[in-house]
C-alpha cells in the first residue's frame, strides 16, 4: 500500500521522513491504526514545573508478537520501539521532524473523535514556527471501501474467532465464524466529553452488512467501560469483509488469524467440516489462532523492508 498525496505533501515528507513517501505504508492505514491503538500527546504549557521544555509525542501500542511490524513502522516514521512491562511494545515518535511528517501524513485521514488530538498537535506545530504551516483538515467522509483506514482500525481493535460444538461422533456443528470490532462509546479528554464513536461504528456496521450493538464490561472492580460492537458472522457479512481485506491486506500477526479464519470460511461454505477430516482441520485452525499462535510468517513485509 502506498500514499496518494499532493506534491506539497510529497516535498514535506521527503524533507522530514527517513524514506520517500512512495515507500511508506498507506496514510489511511496509519490513521486507522493510531485511532485504534495510538495516542497523540500535546503539552498544554511550554515548560514543566522544573523549567524543562515540553514537546508532543505520538505512540502506537502493539502486542509483542507484532514487534516486526512495529520495528518496520519505526523505521518508516523516524521513531523507535520501546519494550513495556507485560505483553506490549510501544512505537514512539518523539523527534519533531518525525512528528511533523506524521501530522502531514495523516491530516485529513482521521474518521473518529480522536481528530481533536491531531488538531491540537497541528496547532502546536504551527505555533512552534519550526516547519511550514499545516492547514488542519476535517474528518475523512469518503466511502470506507476507498482506502485502507478500516484495515488499520481492524489491526488495533478486532479479532477473528472460530467456535463450534462437537456431536457424539466428534463431528462439528453449530459452526460460527466471527469477526468482532469494538470501540469505546465516547472520546473524553480531561473529564470533558469531546465526541461519540457511534457514527463511525454505524458506518462500519453498515459497510459490513450488520447492525451495531453496544456493551458494558467491568475493566476493574470500580471502573466500567461502555462501547460499541460490530459483529460479523453471517455468510454475506463475512464475504463483504473478505472482499475488503483482500483489497487492503492486514499487516500484523492478525493477518495470519484472518487467513486461518478465511480457510474456515471456505470449509463452512463447502460444508467440508461435516466429516472427520474437515472437523479435524477446523480444530487445527482454531487451536492455532490468536493467543495460541506460536508460528509466525512475516514474508509479506519483505517488499517494504527491501526499500529501506
Amino acid at each position: 500500500m502506498t500514499i496518494n498525496i499532493s506534491s506539497t505533501a510529497i516535498t514535506t515528507l521527503s524533507t522530514y521522513c527517513l524514506v520517500k513517501p512512495s515507500q511508506i505504508i498507506s496514510a489511511n492505514y496509519l490513521a486507522g491504526l493510531v485511532e485504534g491503538d495510538g495516542s497523540i500527546k500535546v503539552p498544554s504549557v511550554e515548560r514543566s514545573p522544573k523549567g524543562k521544555l515540553l514537546y508532543p509525542s505520538v505512540t502506537i501500542t502493539f502486542v509483542k508478537k507484532d514487534l516486526p511490524l512495529a520495528s518496520l513502522l519505526a523505521k518508516l516514521l523516524n521513531g523507535r520501539v520501546n519494550n513495556t512491562p507485560g505483553q506490549y511494545v510501544v512505537l514512539s515518535i518523539q523527534n519533531l521532524a518525525g512528528i511533523y511528517a506524521f501530522a502531514v501524513l495523516v491530516n485529513g485521514k482521521f474518521r473518529t473523535p480522536k481528530i481533536e488530538a491531531l488538531h491540537r498537535l497541528i496547532e502546536w506545530l504551527n505555533k512552534s514556527s519550526k516547519f511550514p504551516p499545516i492547514k488542519a483538515l476535517g474528518l475523512d467522509t469518503s466511502h470506507l471501501n476507498d482506502n485502507a483506514w478500516l484495515t488499520g482500525l481492524l489491526e488495533a481493535d478486532s479479532n477473528f474467532l472460530i467456535t463450534y460444538l462437537l456431536n457424539s461422533s466428534r463431528l462439528a456443528y453449530n459452526v460460527r465464524l466471527t469477526m468482532r470490532l469494538s470501540q469505546k462509546q465516547e472520546y473524553i479528554r480531561n473529564s470533558e466529553l469531546i465526541g461519540s464513536y457511534k457514527s463511525i461504528m454505524k458506518d462500519i456496521a453498515s459497510f459490513c452488512g450488520v447492525g451495531l450493538s453496544s456493551y458494558t464490561r467491568n475493566r476493574t472492580r470500580l471502573l466500567q467501560e461502555s462501547g460499541f460492537l460490530v459483529r460479523v458472522t453471517s455468510k454475506l457479512s463475512r464475504e463483504l469483509l473478505i472482499s475488503y481485506i483482500n483489497k487492503y491486506p492486514l499487516l500484523s500477526s492478525k493477518r495470519l488469524d484472518y487467513l486461518d479464519w478465511l480457510e474456515a470460511h471456505q470449509l463452512v461454505n463447502n460444508k467440508m467440516y461435516k466429516d472427520l477430516e474437515g472437523t479435524h482441520k477446523l480444530e487445527q485452525l482454531k487451536q492455532g489462532m490468536n493467543s495460541n499462535r506460536t508460528v509466525f510468517n512475516w514474508t509479506h513485509l519483505d517488499k517494504i523492508e527491501k526499500v529501506l
